[in-house]
């Protein structure tokens, strides 16, 4: 049969299949793709525990509840409660980001409390690598696996008493109202879903709360707190009596220098008691370029009498305010509000705002000098492209030709030079060094020292969210103020050596910082000039010295105890003066070597004590030398105590010559006294002692339980994919950046 003829003959039927092809297409279609998002939203992403899944769905109901919390400001009830509560609210809520007022408030916390906690610690809550509905879901399957489970008739008497603090008055009645008609949200859904988070918070403080403290522990630790020792003592130290020794020869300098290349100065040992060192810390080398603040004032104009008043009139309310008796012979009498007067305070206000002005033309200049020397750097995408070194340091615009033009421009001496190679030590002894510091987010002040040390060819410093970006290789750095008020500099970093053992023994660098008088030291000056070479050999041979003359320097204190005991101490220390006026430094105002010092209500330092500086000081290029001093002073007073019989509380053979090895001197003991903790004052202080230290413990454990990595190996998490990179936390927060 023709084929047009067949089409013509059955054009109706045709017609009606095609009809319904394409509606079961359009709505089978429609279905399948329902069902595909169905099967997507169920995907498995992952698996924790004994192989139980999570999906996508179960994602979704996760930030549902979180979601559910943020409505009933839990967030802001978490922040309100201890580190437990804070770092579960962080972790939930922060979005990876820090307030700085809420970090700085948690520093101080730390520090106070002498809790074992580091900054890195709580940078490390914002490393995460998934979002907080993630650790939401895994901490309340963890609680609920333990059986942990708070009842909706809890929770909600809970919240009667929170929600009127938290939402202006509004009882509960009112808010959950809102909240059902606003958000289509059961009551039954809000108590179950902060059950959870009440849940999680009763787990957290079982498990950080799980170290009992012991009668003899606390009977320790209220000894080491309460009792305290005075001492009176005439030093004699080593270094007086080193320059009469004999030069070692080579072969023992080289002996010396081996037995002890591998320790930091400072390590005490049973093998190296005097705390022998040559092993060199990380060290970086910096080009700068400062001004002195005295030099800019000279070009600033002084605040006018307009502007004196303005600013007064602007502010008198908020600053020149105060709160004052009504009755000024009574001090107990109501306070009322009293705005001081302009002639008051004008004095004031021109000395800030000449300060101000001051200071904004200085970082104004050094911005200019940011500008000329970062002009290669506007078309490079420095995140995505690998330079090197070399690269680097082409790209770095010139200090020298910066400073050339400023000083021409402004009429002001800028500075400009390279320091040596420098450790944290050495910066933080620097009359200038030491006290520049920059603004991070939030105001939160940096020192300079913590800033150039987190470079990441050294990462010996760590910079947490809310301070600032780490820097890089021959990136500016600054403006950086004094906290003296002297100079402002921009610095870049344009070497950095990891810790290492020297090459040898005559290795030999500079040290010099920042040389802000050129060519102005009066020859005829007694005032020494900072060291600005260190030698390696010269270092071995000083502690050689010092060694040697233990016995001459032991000899003289003998002496003197002898001398003290049969005419007094005041006596002895006035003829010993005498006898060796040859050993005093060339310091008018301090001619005497020998003194009586006195210490009183010395402290032992417990080892949860060092435990905290050691946790706190993490992260931090003082690190080392921090400890290093706090366990010398710990060992200083341990042994003093360990002079006094236990049935006493003081030696009965005074004075006597004591040797202080770490110090490398001997001491003249006057007197020594322990002031005991006796058992009335003990069982007084105990339940106190008891809270404080159970305290501390769950506080510290706090940080170590709600971290996301630890989080993910206690619930055994396995992604079926890669998680998402985490945002760098170095990123400033969107709305606020480095003032």
């Amino acid at each position: 049969m023709n084929f047009v003829k067949w089409l013509r003959k059955n054009n109706t039927k045709i017609m009606a299949i095609v009809v319904v092809a394409l509606m079961f297409l359009f709505i089978g279609g429609e279905y399948l793709q329902q069902l595909g998002q169905r099967r997507s939203r169920r995907q498995t992403i992952a698996y924790f525990l004994d192989n139980k899944k999570i999906t996508n769905y179960d994602l979704t109901l996760a930030q549902q509840e979180l979601e559910i919390l943020k409505l009933l400001r839990a967030d802001d009830l978490l922040r309100a409660q201890d580190l437990r509560g804070v770092f579960l609210g962080e972790l939930l809520f922060s979005e990876r980001r820090a307030l700085p007022a809420l970090m700085s408030q948690i520093k101080q916390t730390i520090r106070a409390n002498g809790y074992r906690i580091s900054d890195k610690q709580i940078s490390d809550i914002y490393k995460r690598s998934w979002p907080g509905n993630l650790y939401w879901l895994l901490l309340t399957e963890e609680a609920q696996q333990v059986g942990i489970k708070v009842a909706n008739e809890e929770v909600g008497n809970l919240l009667g008493y929170a929600i009127p603090q938290l939402f202006n008055g509004q009882t509960y009645s009112q808010l959950i109202a809102v909240l059902v008609n606003r958000h289509r949200i059961s009551e039954e859904s809000l108590l179950t879903t902060f059950a959870k988070l009440l849940a999680v918070m009763q787990y957290a403080q079982l498990i950080s709360a799980n170290e009992n403290v012991t009668t003899s522990q606390i009977t320790h630790i209220a000894s080491w707190e309460h009792e305290t020792i005075d001492v009176e003592f005439v030093k004699f130290d080593s270094e007086v009596f080193a320059g009469d020794q004999n030069q070692p020869g080579e072969e023992k300098l080289l002996e010396h220098f081996d037995a002890f290349k591998k320790f930091f100065p400072g390590t005490i040992t049973d093998e190296n008691p005097y705390g022998f060192g040559y092993n060199l810390s990380d060290r970086v080398q910096l080009e700068y370029l400062a001004l002195k603040l005295d030099d800019v004032s000279r070009t600033v104009t002084p605040p006018s009498q307009e502007e004196i008043e303005e600013y007064y009139q602007k502010n008198r309310d908020k600053l020149f305010s105060e709160q004052v008796p009504a009755d000024p012979n009574d001090p107990n009498s109501t306070l009322i509000k009293r705005t001081k007067s302009y002639a008051e305070v004008a004095n004031i206000i021109s000395k800030q705002l000449l300060h101000s002005k001051i200071n904004s033309k200085a970082e104004k200049i050094l911005q200019e000098a940011r500008t000329l020397t970062e002009a290669n750097w506007k078309d490079t995408d420095a995140e995505s492209v690998t330079l090197t070194a070399d690269q680097l340091k082409q790209m770095a615009g010139d200090y020298n030709s910066a400073a050339t033009q400023l000083t021409e421009k402004y009429k002001i001496k800028i500075y400009t030079g390279q320091t040596g190679i420098l450790s944290a030590a050495d910066m933080q002894t620097d009359v200038h060094l030491a006290t520049l510091y920059l603004q991070g987010y939030g105001y939160n002040p940096i020192r300079l020292t913590q800033m150039v040390f987190a470079v990441d060819q050294l990462a010996a410093s760590e910079l947490t969210p809310y301070d600032m970006p780490k820097p890089k290789l021959y990136e500016n750095i600054g403006p950086a103020s004094d906290l003296l008020g002297q100079i402002m500099a921009v610095v870049r970093v344009i070497k950095a050596e990891k810790a290492s053992e020297p090459e040898s023994i005559n290795q030999t660098f500079s040290i010099k910082t920042f040389d802000l008088e050129p060519n102005q030291i009066d020859p005829n000056s007694t005032k020494e000039r900072p060291k600005e070479i260190f030698s390696v050999k010269e270092k071995v041979t000083e502690d050689l010295k010092r060694l040697s003359a233990m016995n001459a320097t032991k000899g003289k204190a003998e002496e003197f105890v002898s001398l003290a005991t049969k005419e007094g101490f005041r006596l002895a220390l006035n003829k010993f003066n005498e006898l060796h006026r040859q050993y005093a430094k060339q310091n008018e105002a301090e001619p005497n070597i020998f003194e009586l010092q006195s210490l009183t209500e010395l402290r032992r330092i417990s080892s949860s004590a060092l435990q905290a500086l050691a946790a706190q000081t993490t992260g931090s290029p003082l690190a080392n030398l921090l400890t290093t001093e706090q366990k010398k002073q710990a060992r200083f007073i341990n042994q003093l105590y360990s002079l006094i019989p236990p049935d006493t509380n003081t030696p009965s053979n005074l004075p006597k010559v004591w040797e202080f090895k770490p110090d490398m001197s001997f001491y003249c003991l006057k007197s020594l006294s322990v002031n005991r903790l006796y058992q009335q004052d003990f069982d007084k202080t105990k339940a106190r002692q008891l809270f404080i230290e159970d305290q501390a413990q769950a506080q510290s454990l706090a940080v170590v339980h709600f971290n996301p990595e630890n989080i993910c190996k206690r619930l055994n998490f396995r992604p079926v994919a890669k998680p998402r990179e985490p945002a760098d936390t170095n990123e400033p927060p969107e709305s606020q950046g480095p003032s």
